[in-house]
């Protein structure tokens, strides 16, 4: 786990889901938050990663996750 701050719920558990190499360099990372399941890529602009930079509009409450309709089917439910 990375302490990268989630873009949609503010929350600091985000994993390495995938990184592109170059020449045994890392160019850019995929993450995903644990917690509300939004992935990003580190290379793209502030104006959709940033924790301040998003509209509050794209913010998800991480304490009262409940609250959000489930839309896909959930594994072994």
């Amino acid at each position: 786990m990375s302490d990268m701050l989630c873009p949609r719920c503010s929350r600091a558990n985000a994993i390495v889901d995938y990184q592109g190499w170059q020449d045994d360099t890392v160019v850019w990372t995929i993450f995903r938050c644990i917690t509300c399941c939004f992935s990003w890529r580190d290379s793209e602009p502030a104006s959709t990663i940033g924790v301040g930079a998003r509209s509050a509009d794209f913010a998800v409450d991480a304490a009262n996750l409940d609250r959000y309709p489930k839309i896909l089917q959930q594994v072994g439910k």
